[in-house]
């Protein structure tokens, strides 16, 4: 048997002899519903003057339970292997019972439940003439013109012509409806400085995802001196915000707990990643295996009910079936777009968030909309940009850019579940969140696998489990 050891503070913990647990790890890929970190279920440790530290004495009547979580390292055979956070649950008469997380179930800390409306995000002062050409790397919003005649429902004021942010002779039209719209990538920002937290990754680096911005129909009213940007964004959590990211775009969400980093990669991408581990030999003879029988994807979105140009949905927007009649393995996100008129301009028929005509209750759901910038002399924004765009078929759709390699793996694996002779060095280097998916390909007796979930023996004897896709 190797050797194991759990440390807070740099000291190992007391642990029972001849005591075993099970390490259970998940890869992001196969993640859509939900973001799982690595997790040990409930283990006892015993009582210890060195436990009784860290636990706070809490077998003791008087003593109060600590609520705080304790980062911990694990090291097996003297190599770190996970990080994450050891919470006690309860004293037994044998020791203090605990378990092992990487507490992403509280990543964004007292934000994590609170929808983005409810968020201070700050404010901005409502200036003499708004800025057209925003600057979509460094602003915090622009006004793109929406052609909209329902903003004001049956009574729309005089002078009205049927568009938010109407931009005409070089400025924008005193009568028209102002509605800000946030960029994503200023969004992300603000919530980076919230909740300490810094994210990376291929979809934040893309240039074409720095240009998407929330759309939404909330009106900045002629007498406001501030734009409070909460106003302005969806009824989303931070969590919700990005799992709805990841079914759109096809993303995985990797946590490093101790740098407090996510990395958000394109999917497709991962699954082109050269294989560079050969495990041939730290496995029997490879014979068991299960079909994938929902091998056809089903991709859709949530349109806005409260936009009547969706009650019949174009059809580049209809949900994406993979061809065939082979189960269906559905992904739906909420987060959708809008129609749009012949020359690309967002077309809606939806009420406006506006004192007028007491409009205060309407609602918007979570769109997004990629910026252009001037384009023949209006602030102009779409579906697209360059060869991205918003939609399931049709030119440059998302299936293409975003879901094909994804697609194409589902509909030809299968899956292994083997037990194999992994090392210390083995178990680190298969850690999907503390090396943001960088080896998650494995070559086993003349087959490329992608890893999925994980069971681990701690201390390190026997076998490891692996759950094995093949490529």
């Amino acid at each position: 048997m190797g050797s194991f050891q759990i440390r807070i503070e740099g000291q190992a913990i007391d642990l029972k002899p001849d005591r075993t647990i099970t390490l259970n790890r998940y890869n992001p890929i196969f993640d859509f519903d939900v973001i799982q970190g690595s997790k040990v279920l409930d283990f006892v440790v015993p009582f210890s003057p060195k436990n009784n530290k860290f636990f706070n004495w809490y077998y003791k009547p008087q003593a109060a339970f600590p609520t705080e979580d304790l980062y911990c390292e694990q090291y097996a055979d003297g190599e770190l292997i996970e990080r994450g956070y050891i919470t006690l649950r309860e004293v037994g008469n044998d020791g203090y019972k605990v378990m092992y997380s990487q507490n992403l179930g509280e990543i964004f800390g007292d934000y994590q439940k609170v929808l983005l409306p409810q968020i201070d995000f700050g404010t901005a002062p409502v200036p003499g003439g708004f800025t057209a050409a925003a600057n979509h790397l460094t602003d915090a919003y622009c006004l793109p013109t929406v052609q909209n005649p329902g903003f004001y429902g049956t009574a729309p004021p005089v002078g009205f012509t049927g568009y938010m942010n109407e931009y005409t002779s070089g400025a924008y039209t005193v009568t028209a409806p102002k509605v800000p719209m946030v960029y994503l990538r200023w969004l992300l920002e603000q919530i980076e400085d919230l909740c300490n937290f810094t994210i990376t990754g291929q979809f934040i680096d893309d240039l074409t995802m720095k240009r998407l911005v929330l759309y939404n129909t909330f009106a900045v009213e002629p007498t406001d001196t501030v734009i409070e940007f909460r106003n302005h964004l969806p009824e989303l959590t931070i969590p919700d915000l990005l799992k709805e990211l990841r079914k759109l775009f096809n993303l995985a969400l990797f946590f490093d707990v101790r740098s407090r980093t996510l990395t958000m990669h394109y999917v497709d991408n991962l699954l082109q990643q050269a294989t560079t581990l050969n495990w041939s030999q730290k496995f029997g003879e490879v014979a068991a295996r299960s079909p994938e029988l929902a091998t056809r994807l089903e991709l859709d979105w949530e349109v806005d009910s409260n936009d009547g140009r969706m009650k019949v949905k174009p059809l580049d927007y209809e949900k994406y079936n993979t061809d065939g009649t082979e189960l269906l393995f559905p992904v739906k996100t909420r987060f959708s777009t809008t129609d749009v008129t012949e020359t690309g301009l967002p077309l809606v028929e939806q009420p406006g968030i506006t004192t007028v005509n007491n409009q205060r209750n309407a609602k918007f759901g979570p769109r997004l909309l990629l910026w252009h910038g001037m384009v023949g002399g209006i602030p102009f924004a779409s579906n697209y940009y360059g060869t991205t765009r918003l939609a399931w078929h049709g030119t440059n759709n998302l299936v293409d850019a975003h879901w094909r390699q994804f697609e194409t793996f589902r509909g030809r694996t299968s899956r292994r579940i083997l037990a194999g002779n992994l090392t210390a060095t083995d178990i680190a280097k298969i850690d999907m969140h503390q090396r943001a998916g960088e080896t998650m390909c494995v070559h086993i007796q003349g087959r490329d696998y992608i890893i999925g979930n994980q069971r681990i023996n701690l201390p390190l004897k026997g076998a490891t489990e692996l759950e094995l896709w093949m490529k």
